[in-house]
């Protein structure tokens, strides 16, 4: 399945679960910027399970899931609970596209049985010279395969990487749109992107409100 078509499912189940979901709470969120500590893969937890007696009930889990720690660098709403959070991520391609890059824009469910990240919604995220922070393109229509809107000129602190560091495949993979990126002297810079408030807003208003979220928003 197409990222989009994942996309375009997930937006398309959240009403679904409107009415018998309105009586139990939802879970809490904590938005923030946080750096990467560590990240590892766990079992299928379907494996652990005993064959079930009826094969109907058979386990099925059709995602990666890995448990990564993060330094907490900046809230943008809610609590993080100390200065670093460890959490659940559930994807259904494999290793998270965000967790390559040290930074990431977060929006994590808190919970007593565990902290998960909210499906797909982790954004690399580079700080600028102006000392806050912003994607470089638009990681959030790019996921759903649609065409990048509201880029701005940003300058960037740091470089995204060296040309040495990616094989020609790794380089698609990391960067599917080179239009946004100054290539030069073995250093890969990104020129584009989009403000972490922009960002936030997205999500805010996008996928999270589909899903039954209410966050606030953001002083500018």
């Amino acid at each position: 399945m197409s990222r989009s078509a994942w996309f375009a499912l997930l937006l398309a189940m959240a009403p679904l679960c409107a009415a018998p979901c309105a009586a139990q709470p939802q879970p809490e969120i904590v938005a923030m910027v946080g750096r990467l500590v560590s990240i590892k893969e766990l079992p299928n937890p379907c494996e652990s399970r005993k064959a079930p007696a009826d094969p109907s009930s058979t386990c099925i889990f059709l995602d990666a899931l890995y448990e990564a720690k993060y330094e907490v660098t900046e809230v943008l709403s809610g609590h993080a609970g100390g200065p670093e959070i460890t959490f659940r991520i559930a994807d259904h391609y494999g290793f998270p596209r965000f967790a390559h890059y040290r930074n990431a824009l977060l929006f994590i469910s808190l919970g007593s049985e565990g902290n998960y990240l909210e499906k797909y919604q982790g954004y690399p995220v580079h700080r600028t010279t102006g000392g806050t922070w912003a994607s470089c393109g638009d990681p959030y229509n790019e996921f759903a395969d649609k065409p990048a809107r509201g880029l701005q000129t940003i300058d960037f602190a740091d470089d995204l990487g060296i040309v040495g560091d990616f094989s020609e495949e790794g380089m698609r993979e990391r960067f599917p749109d080179v239009k946004y990126l100054d290539v030069s002297g073995g250093r890969i810079r990104c020129r584009r992107g989009i403000p972490l408030t922009e960002l936030y807003e997205r999500v805010r208003t996008g996928v999270l409100a589909a899903r039954g979220f209410s966050l606030p928003a953001l002083d500018r």
